[in-house]
């Protein structure tokens, strides 16, 4: 990682070299976040804690130049928790010149890429490792450093990649109610000769066409989903693959019609756990506008898993159906819900999830948003690669200010 971020580091450098002065004025934005969490399914005679309290902070700093066609971008978080010493982590999230000349524009630093349209799991999203530490659901993501060059076209965009360096994925204490069932290995292995300093490479053309948005993406190097030796699974080997993508979404009136597939194909052989595999998930959401004399917006949501691995212990979603409903409130708070749940085809092992958040005015001379999330788990298998959290029901309250 030493490596990438000296890379990552440079090319901002000189990136800035070639701009004009920074502007003086700087804009700077901060998110404050405190929370505390409940475990309401765990065992009081486990070693596990039931409850624990966290705060984050997020700055963002940004400067532009060369007549606003130069951006330079840090963004930084921090987290600091009562019981669990992993969560007390730091991060770089962006670290980044970006410049547009024409159709051409240049990224170089460290930075964030989302790529997909489901709901309830995005397979094309490969670029950045997720921040297991910040939240099981794989929604948050460390920064990467990277080259990033786009070419846009009329309705469509052409973007390389070259991604100098690995970061690997941290693990929650073995304390904490949501974490893996076993204690991993601090020292993990890698596939490549270079280990977390291969280089990796991406490409991704995308676009619309009409009612629908699509991408193809391509990405050689270095997984960011870790393998656990089936003879020492407490070491996570990081293999070399090839992933190929695609994601669709097309909008008709109400409807919102969305496809991710992969194929992912090990580079090399592997003489554990790991298998060539292919993997869609598809659905729609329809959305009920002006309900209740234009009250709130409801959504309905539906999307199907299949992972040609078929293997439940090792695999989250193999036959799987997500059902959920959003909740849009056209109040002055932007007051949103959304609850869903995700149920195995197989053995109806069923998790259920609510997220909601609105706006709490102004608190401390900051704008301020409260949020809840709770996540529970019912009827779970004991041959389901959830069976660890069965016990794991949990119930967040966060509040965010925004300076």
């Amino acid at each position: 990682m030493h490596t990438s971020i000296r890379l990552a580091s440079s090319a901002v450098a000189f990136m800035l070299l070639l701009g004009a002065p920074i502007a003086h004025g700087i804009e700077s934005s901060y998110i404050l976040e405190v929370e505390a969490r409940g475990y309401t399914g765990a065992d009081s005679d486990s070693a596990r804690f039931d409850s624990n309290f966290a705060v984050s902070i997020k700055p963002e700093f940004k400067h532009s130049f060369n007549g606003g066609d130069t951006i330079f971008t840090f963004t930084s978080f921090g987290r600091w928790d009562n019981k669990d010493q992993a969560r007390r982590h730091t991060d770089i999230r962006e670290l980044n010149v970006v410049h547009v000349a024409g159709n051409w524009e240049t990224l170089a630093g460290v930075s964030k890429v989302f790529w997909g349209v489901a709901e309830s799991s995005h397979l094309v999203d490969v670029i950045n490792q997720t921040d297991f530490l910040e939240g099981i659901d794989g929604e948050d993501k460390l920064g990467q450093p990277m080259l990033r060059l786009s070419r846009t076209f009329d309705q469509s965009a052409l973007t390389l990649f070259a991604l100098p360096g690995f970061r690997e994925r941290k693990f929650l204490s073995r304390e904490n109610p949501l974490a893996l069932p076993f204690e991993v290995h601090n020292h993990p292995q890698y596939q490549s000769a270079d280990g977390a300093d291969h280089v990796d490479y991406a490409l991704r053309f995308s676009g619309y066409r009409g009612i629908v948005d699509y991408g193809f993406s391509w990405f050689r190097g270095t997984s960011r989903d870790p393998i656990f030796n089936c003879d020492s699974w407490r070491v996570p080997f990081y293999a070399q693959i090839d992933q190929y993508g695609l994601d669709v979404q097309a909008t008709s009136g109400a409807w919102l019609w969305k496809l991710e597939a992969i194929r992912r194909e090990f580079r090399h052989h592997i003489d554990f756990c790991a298998q060539d595999f292919t993997a869609v998930v598809g659905g729609f959401e329809y959305s009920f506008y002006g309900m209740s004399d234009g009250l709130f917006d409801l959504g309905a949501l539906a999307e199907y898993h299949h992972d040609s691995r078929g293997n439940r212990m090792a695999v989250a979603f193999q036959n799987d159906l997500f059902l959920g409903l959003r909740l849009g409130f056209n109040d002055a708070q932007s007051s949103e819900v959304l609850a869903g749940a995700l149920i195995d085809l197989d053995d109806q092992t069923s998790s259920f999830r609510i997220e909601a958040n609105r706006r709490a005015g102004k608190f401390l001379w900051a704008d301020a948003r409260i949020s809840l999330e709770a996540q529970a788990f019912s009827n779970v298998a004991a041959d389901n690669l959830s069976f660890s959290l069965r016990d794991s029901d949990f119930v967040r309250l966060s509040l965010a200010l925004f300076f």
